[in-house]
């Protein structure tokens, strides 16, 4: 059984349909397919009418608050929804997962409901959500407020990137980009989980020698997280021998125009987010922690070395979501992945849905 091997959020759903649509090769028409995955699901519309939503046991104080936050779970998690809505609901159980769980909080908010993301994911019932959530008079920020036990400690701290990583680092690198990246993928079986060993060993030296790159560790010494960074207006050359070099050539095109003429120029002003994983241990809700506590980190080391702004191109919807939704980067640009041409006349990304975006984004410090 399913149940017995895999965690409740992780369970698939079924989606009886009458017809598979095709294209006119006879393959499967995937964006037809999303998109009425999309309108079935709800895509965050007001869709609550068909959940049922449960306030027994919920003091009338708190009635305000429970209405705002069923009525957004449900909105959010639309069709997807496995169970009634009541305190007792876990949200990943009820189907959300990390990416729902940011837009949740930001949905929140916008109705004048503080909570912080990693307070979100880390409560176990809505219950506790709900006990969590602050009006917008108060006064500290739950955003900067992540990552902490019940005690106050943080569950994770930052170390600087030393050669003594370099294992888990290549590791957590390899197993994120090759099994989950949102560009690689499309470039499978040309691929090899090899090609990120070796970018790894081309990149380590100057990574080290810039020492702006870290990992993240919880308080048990566990590396779970990594981020790579360099400063835009000093980074070394790499040689890259595999078909990772469209990937790099691709964001290449997107961002060279855009540090030449948008960003502040000399070294020191732009620390340049290159890549962030996360380890396969991590669940959702940890997998959001981490992320989150590696933005928040890297917008320390640019504020401690005297950076102007960090520069970062995202193709993940949770990493594109935080970054617009929760730290306000500014978009310089949006661009459809699937229009990219490249040097030699081919559109390697042709496969890719239209909704997929890589989006170019600037935070001052």
């Amino acid at each position: 059984m399913l149940t017995s091997t895999i965690a409740s959020y992780m369970m698939p759903q079924v989606i009886v349909m009458e017809t598979i649509p095709l294209l006119v090769n006879g393959k499967i028409d995937r964006q037809s397919l999303l998109k009425s995955y999309e309108n079935n699901n709800g895509n965050g519309s007001c869709n609550h009418g068909k959940a049922e939503l449960d306030y027994s046991n919920i003091p009338d104080k708190k009635i305000e608050a429970a209405r705002a936050l069923f009525e957004t779970v449900a909105s959010v998690l639309g069709n997807s929804i496995r169970s009634r809505i009541s305190i007792a609901s876990n949200f990943y159980e009820l189907g959300g997962n990390s990416l729902n769980s940011v837009y949740t909080v930001t949905k929140l908010q916008d109705q004048g409901f503080l909570i912080g993301v990693s307070e979100f994911i880390s409560c176990n019932t809505l219950g506790d959500v709900l006990n969590k959530m602050r009006g917008e008079y108060y006064e500290e920020d739950p955003i900067l407020a992540h990552g902490k036990q019940q005690d106050g400690r943080r569950r994770y701290v930052a170390q600087m990137l030393q050669d003594s990583h370099r294992t888990r680092v290549t590791d957590m690198i390899t197993t994120s980009f090759y099994q989950k990246a949102d560009l690689e993928r499309w470039l499978m079986p040309d691929i090899r989980a090899e090609d990120y060993t070796e970018l790894m060993d081309s990149m380590w030296e100057p990574l080290l020698e810039k020492n702006l790159s870290f990992v993240v560790q919880t308080q048990q010494g566990e590396t779970v997280g990594v981020a790579l960074n360099f400063d835009a207006n000093d980074e070394p050359p790499v040689e890259i021998n595999s078909k990772l070099e469209i990937v790099f050539t691709f964001l290449e095109h997107l961002e060279c125009p855009i540090r030449e003429n948008r960003l502040p120029q000399g070294k020191g002003q732009v620390l340049h987010g290159l890549m962030m994983a996360t380890h396969s241990s991590m669940s959702p809700q940890q997998n959001v922690e981490v992320i989150h506590f590696m933005e928040e980190e890297m917008l320390r080391i640019a504020r401690k070395g005297g950076f102007a702004g960090v520069f970062t191109t995202n193709t993940s919807p949770l990493t594109q979501q935080l970054g617009t939704d929760i730290y306000e980067y500014q978009t310089l640009l949006d661009y459809q992945v699937n229009n990219y041409v490249a040097p030699d006349g081919t559109k390697p990304f042709s496969e890719a849905p239209n909704w997929q975006r890589a989006i170019c984004s600037w935070r001052l410090v």
